[in-house]
């Protein structure tokens, strides 16, 4: 995950703020933070804060399997110059959020996205401030997203590779352990 805040119009963008100091992150609803690189990952997030162990030691990865069915949050606050607020345009810039995630600039919803694998553009002007702008990310579990969609299927989808028999979105186990 990478996040800027650009101002101009597009293709003409003048001005650029990185938005990659300051994070921290909570497992959803738990309201326990901890500081985060951004961008970077929940597991290493985890593994930096001594919150998991080593996922590549042994069989911990087994032990691991918790982590992509939780929702988490990634918070930060941040200030922004009198020179951007000149501009006509200022858009917030996210790459790389993985998958589903809700994004809320002072508690305003902007986004919700649903594919890693584009960039999105958002226009936040009306929404900024000169200071403690608060931006928070809600990452949803795509695990549990996939089985809600599976669900309303109504019907089983079978698969050469399906990994059910071993606990994967079949059965609901989603873990091959």
């Amino acid at each position: 995950m990478s996040v800027s805040c650009k101002t101009g119009i597009e293709k003409q963008m003048d001005t650029a703020m990185k938005i990659n100091q300051h994070w921290q992150f909570s497992e959803a609803g738990k309201n326990e933070w901890n500081p985060a690189i951004v961008p970077g990952t929940i597991h290493t997030d985890l593994l930096t804060n001594k919150m998991i162990d080593d996922p590549y030691y042994r069989l911990n990865e087994h032990d691991l399997q918790w982590i992509d069915k939780n929702d988490w949050e990634y918070k930060t606050t941040f200030s922004t110059d009198g020179e951007m607020f000149e501009k006509d345009h200022i858009e917030m810039v996210f790459h790389g959020l993985d998958t589903y995630a809700d994004i809320y600039l002072n508690e305003h919803l902007i986004l919700s996205a649903d594919n890693m694998f584009r960039t999105w553009h958002v226009y936040v002007k009306p929404l900024l401030k000169p200071m403690d702008n608060k931006l928070r990310i809600l990452f949803k579990s795509p695990v549990n997203i996939g089985l809600e969609k599976l669900d309303a299927l109504g019907y089983q989808l079978p698969a050469d590779n399906d990994q059910s028999e071993n606990g994967g979105l079949g059965n609901k186990k989603v873990s091959i352990f």
